[in-house]
């Protein structure tokens, strides 16, 4: 992920909310408060699967570094976008790749209210 590390501004955002802000990203502010946890954990699973990305006629000097900067926030914004889109079809189980979700592979487990036990300090 160096190539997402050299784009510049990147490591002063926060937030979920400024990623989307600084790729230029429409977004419903309902879906990120409830999903940003999995949009994020997506999208950085997204961005450690490109090991290196492979600029070509890129000229060196100060035309080659803006060239490569636009590039490589082209591909994040893509790569954001993905992520964000991924959340907005299914539910949040079967489209996240948490574990949480994946261990009891969907099953549905009811505890009656007489099972529980008050737990006192």
């Amino acid at each position: 992920m160096e190539w997402f590390n050299a784009i510049p501004g990147i490591d002063e955002i926060d937030t979920a909310e400024g990623f989307f802000d600084f790729f230029d990203l429409p977004y419903d502010p309902s879906v990120i408060v409830a999903k940003r946890m999995h949009i994020m954990g997506d999208f950085h699973q997204r961005l450690a699967a490109i090991i290196t990305v492979p600029l070509r006629d890129i000229p060196e000097g100060e035309a080659g570094a803006a060239a490569r900067n636009k590039a490589y926030w082209s591909l994040a914004r893509h790569l954001l976008g993905l992520s964000y889109d991924h959340f907005l079809q299914g539910t949040l189980a079967a489209q996240s790749g948490l574990a949480v979700y994946q261990r009891n592979n969907n099953k549905r487990y009811f505890i009656p209210l007489n099972a529980l036990s008050e737990v006192r300090p």
